[in-house]
């Protein structure tokens, strides 16, 4: 959920994943007018040249002699390949005028957007020199663009020993200056923002993102001596390529849209875009759908962070089917603080900071300011809120709220406070946060919370110690498991597409950092988000794409999810931050599986036209769907489909009493020849499911093959919930063991 991961990040990423405004103007003259910078969509005259249309968008600009700023320095963004249009400084005034002109089709206010390892490519099954690094060649000859707040480009993450230079097609730039600038990692950087500095970090992020999918190694990185080991990115030899587009806490989709429009042009093979609109919004109206479609186009795989607005049902964004939209999940690895009461039960939490000089001769006393104070502030431990409580040499309880930990901490320690226990709400249940606290404290589950408030309630006098153990593997709650913040289906645009589509790790994710919070030399950091998970994938996509270079970004997605596994390592059903089963809009298709993704057998294949029909099943115009697809359609009736019926991995439907759907499905065939494979369901709970033909049979490789899948809604079934959840798995014949899975989404009405 969007409050809890606003506190989950350390220093000043605190706010990422919420928005604030701040300066955007062009000069000082807009600073002294209501000038605004204006998303301007146009339609472009039949035979005019490409490289003439910058001047041609200068044509739908106010008269020069009424400017109240030189027409020179109107256009921000010029866009040549995701939209036809432009950014540009206008008052309402002058954006009204546009609508006279010819070729004119709208024109918005641009909106601000959200910024949505040492252990996790052990986590996702990758070891050296063996298996699926070995295979897919590390990632090598792939180039990952990365839209961001900008890098830390002398970080050790991003040097390139060992690295080839980027491929021939490469066209992209480098706009840092001095000694250290691009390298055969880093290959390009630029900015595209109005501060007018180098693609540096505006805010530390970005360098986060980066080295997760694909930094080099850099041996004994660790932050506060944890999570100690050598760090490296999914995709460890690709390449990398940043577009800044934050600063401070948020970015505007106007730059954002110019960003893709550059990678697009300077040759990137996939784009990782931790951001997302703060809502849902239809496809024609998301400048992150709208740019991730023209990338697809171009045979460009994009994956984007599902946003932070969970557990609650319906928070996903990013979730058009072209983009692999991407879930946060645990790891078994936990920084551990153990909270030891004076009836000595014992509360395991988890502290990145572990100082070493703790150990207080006795247990200290508790002091819990919301039972002392009506203030909701003194009960999360805002600024100024302890000052007339006595806090001094106690242990003091902080519940969580929406502040930070380390901006509780601080509080606690500036009013002389000895330590501090952090626990959750009740929607946030057994995620908890490793952050780099300022004193000595220990963040604990809701349901230890309730203990802790228990034990309070029977002692005058109650007492407590932290211990800290240091950095554990395999001691945590089952793992994967479904970090809180992660946002949930089903999709308010598309509810024939499961969304989130797969989940990877992205709670306490440890990674470069562009400042030093421990003084060490190389910086990295531990944070949370689907920010982090998304770069998993996007580096598990990238092995993908240096392992089979002639796929389609369709053919990459259909080989994650229908690989992806639903069980945690204890052999459970992946379950939620409350320990209870995950559904598949918690969760999506599942966990992504590294290995069986590099090899799946078969795929869904999806051409970009074959959007169309979909997109008109959605009930767009056909010139919404112009926007989308930058060219002219036809709506007609018998050509729209629903979104169930696009070739998608996956089946998501809404059925009411008596309902019955049949879908069609093709596959290809990417495994061996001379296969043949057989079918097998788990009905969803109310649902009766039959596959036509039950055997598919291929001769030689890419070979194609057709099915259908008829849904009918049984009557009289006594359901356990609104929500229906099965699979349909093709497992080949013979020694390859392929398992071709199909994660089935019902939602009864």
């Amino acid at each position: 959920m969007k409050a809890f991961f606003l506190i989950s990040l350390t220093l000043i990423t605190t706010s990422l994943f919420t928005t604030f405004s701040f300066s955007h103007e062009a000069s000082e003259a807009s600073v002294k007018t209501d000038l605004e910078t204006y998303i301007v969509v146009v339609e472009k005259p039949d035979g005019l040249l490409e490289s003439k249309l910058h001047d041609w968008y200068t044509t739908f600009l106010p008269e020069a002699t009424s400017s109240l700023i030189p027409n020179q320095q109107r256009i921000v963004h010029s866009y040549h390949n995701v939209i036809t249009g432009f950014a540009a400084k206008l008052t309402p005034q002058e954006a009204k005028a546009m609508e006279l002109k010819e070729g004119f089709i709208s024109a918005r206010v641009e909106r601000p957007v959200s910024l949505h390892t040492t252990f996790t490519p052990k986590f996702l099954g990758l070891q050296q020199n063996v298996g699926g690094w070995k295979s897919s060649h590390y990632g090598e000859g792939v180039i990952i663009g990365l839209i961001d707040t900008g890098i830390k480009h002398d970080h050790p993450s991003f040097f390139d020993k060992g690295m080839p230079p980027p491929p021939a097609k490469w066209r992209g730039r480098c706009d840092f200056n001095g000694k250290r600038t691009c390298n055969n990692k880093l290959v390009g950087a630029r900015n595209f923002i109005w501060d007018g500095d180098a693609p540096v970090e505006a805010i530390p992020h970005g360098s986060h993102t980066a080295s997760e999918a694909a930094g080099s190694p850099v041996e004994a990185a660790n932050v506060f001596g944890q999570a100690n080991g050598t760090a490296m990115g999914i995709a460890p030899k690709a390449h990398l390529a940043m577009y800044k587009v934050g600063i401070e806490m948020s970015c505007y989709d106007g730059d954002l849209l110019a960003a893709i429009d550059a990678a697009i042009d300077d040759g990137v093979d996939l784009l990782s875009i931790s951001i997302g609109p703060e809502s849902p919004f239809p496809f024609y109206y998301d400048v992150i759908a709208l740019g991730a479609f023209r990338a697809i186009q171009k045979g460009i795989f994009v994956s984007c962070s599902a946003g932070n607005d969970g557990p609650y049902p319906s928070t996903v964004t990013n979730d058009a089917p072209w983009i692999l939209t991407v879930g946060a999940s645990t790891i078994d690895r936990e920084i551990r603080a153990t909270v030891k009461l004076g009836n000595n039960v014992e509360l395991h939490g988890q502290s990145l900071f572990q100082p070493k000089d703790f150990h207080p001769r006795q247990p200290l006393p508790i002091v819990h300011p919301a039972a002392i104070s009506n203030n909701e502030s003194a009960a999360v431990c805002e600024k100024g809120s302890l000052k007339n409580i006595d806090v001094k040499g106690k242990i003091v309880i902080c519940h969580m709220g929406q502040l930070r930990i380390e901006d509780k901490g601080k509080e606690v320690k500036d009013n002389g406070g000895a330590a501090m226990i952090v626990f959750n709400e009740q929607d946030d249940g057994y995620t908890t946060l490793a952050t780099a606290n300022v004193l000595p404290a220990s963040h604990i589950s809701y349901k230890d919370g309730l203990v802790l408030k228990n034990y309070l309630i029977s002692t005058q006098s109650p007492t407590a110690t932290i211990s800290f153990q240091g950095t554990l593997i395999g001691k945590s709650q089952p793992a994967p498991q479904m970090a809180s913040f992660s946002s949930r289906g089903p999709s308010t645009q598309s509810p024939g597409i499961l969304k989130p589509d797969i989940v990877g790790p992205g709670l306490n994710i440890l990674s470069a950092w562009g400042v030093s919070i421990d003084e060490a030399t190389n910086p990295f950091n531990v944070i949370s988000g689907t920010s982090m998970s998304c770069p998993h994938l996007s580096g598990v996509a990238a092995l993908i794409k240096s392992a089979h270079p002639d796929w389609s970004p369709a053919a990459i997605k259909s080989a994650i999810l229908t690989t992806a596994y639903t069980a945690d390592l204890n052999g459970n059903p992946i379950s939620t931050e409350q320990n209870v089963s995950a559904t598949v809009f918690d969760r999506g298709s599942g966990h992504v599986h590294t290995l069986r993704a590099l090899n799946p057998g078969l795929v869904y294949d999806i051409e970009p036209d074959d959007y169309i029909p979909y997109l008109c099943g959605l009930g767009y115009s056909e010139q919404q769907v112009r926007y989308i697809v930058q060219r002219k359609v036809n709506c007609s009736t018998p050509t729209l489909i629903p979104g169930a019926q696009l070739n998608y991995p996956t089946f998501s439907m809404v059925l009411g009493a008596g309902d019955q759907m049949t879908y069609t499905r093709t596959v290809t065939n990417v495994g061996r020849p001379f296969s043949t494979y057989i079918s097998k369901v788990l009905s969803p709970q109310g649902v009766a499911v039959k596959v036509m033909p039950s055997v598919i049979r291929f001769k030689d490789l890419n070979d194609k093959a057709s099915y259908t899948v008829t849904f009918t809604r049984l009557e009289n079934v006594t359901r356990s919930s609104i929500i229906g959840q099965g699979s349909l798995v093709w497992n080949s014949i013979g020694d390859d063991g392929y398992k071709v899975v199909s994660t089935i989404a019902v939602v009864f009405v």
